[in-house]
């Protein structure tokens, strides 16, 4: 469906250059079309992945080009509930354009798996597969906003620090919004990282009885998973403020991308998503 998902790119692109625009001229009116744009091109998106699934028989999360596209399509989720919950519309002027690059790789990119992979046909009878994958997804998602709020929560400090008070502090959310964001979005990263590494722990023993394979994806994301919860123990001590919070933010999202990329870069048991 590589026609649809070009009119899926054609969409954020718009969306991603409104909102641009708007943080730079503080316009509604661009917002307003930005928001437009993405709410047509999530519906589109989201037949294109069902497209997929039926068209293809399975999951759509076994070729780079479909990861690609559903990591996309999560993003603009979690920032559709972001945006709604707190009307925090400077963050899509960091998504947007990082959605709009994934889907344009994703749409050139070729339906070819990775090496040794799993063969679809293996998987796509249990639904334990599209449930860890999908939490795992989300998760990650996730943790991508407490690293925009934790980078925004730093650069606004700073700006108070230096009383410069520059055309960015103008158009940033306030400490309190995006320490609630940083917060909030931590909460569900856990919570949907943990269930996710459960159900992928039942998925492996149903696969070959066993619950741990020592793969670089499984140890990152154990990392990650005590990282993160020591971002909220300490958020939880701390009143969920502070710089330091911000920063283990900040790092926790390299952790992110090693488990994220940690198979494709170093193989393993773990040969999709």
């Amino acid at each position: 469906m590589r026609s649809l998902l070009l009119a899926v790119l054609a969409a954020y692109v718009v969306a991603a250059i409104h909102a641009v625009l708007a943080f730079m001229n503080k316009r509604r009116a661009l917002q307003r079309v930005s928001e437009v744009a993405l709410a047509i091109g999530f519906l589109l998106h989201t037949g294109a992945l069902a497209a997929d699934w039926i068209i293809d028989g399975h999951y759509p999360l076994f070729y780079l080009r479909e990861t690609l596209s559903f990591l996309a399509w999560t993003l603009v989720a979690s920032y559709s509930l972001v945006l709604y919950r707190y009307r925090a519309r400077p963050l899509g002027t960091f998504i947007l354009p990082l959605v709009s690059f994934l889907v344009f790789i994703a749409a050139v990119t070729r339906s070819e798996i990775a090496g040794g992979a799993t063969n679809p046909i293996a998987v796509r009878d249990t639904w334990l597969f599209p449930v860890h994958t999908t939490l795992l997804f989300f998760a990650y998602a996730a943790f991508f906003v407490v690293f925009l709020a934790s980078v925004m929560y730093l650069l606004q400090e700073r700006e108070l620090k230096l009383k410069t008070f520059g055309a960015i502090f103008h158009r940033l959310p306030s400490l309190t919004t995006v320490n609630e964001i940083a917060t909030s979005s931590a909460a569900i990263g856990l919570t949907l990282l943990t269930v996710g590494i459960a159900t992928g722990m039942l998925w492996a023993s149903s696969r070959d009885g066993r619950l741990w394979h020592n793969d670089p994806k499984e140890i990152f994301a154990a990392l990650t998973w005590l990282l993160y919860v020591s971002l909220i123990v300490y958020r939880s001590s701390a009143s969920w403020r502070g710089r330091r919070a911000a920063w283990i933010g900040v790092a926790g999202f390299a952790l992110v991308l090693c488990t994220f990329l940690g198979a494709r870069m170093m193989g393993g048991y773990h040969v999709f998503g």
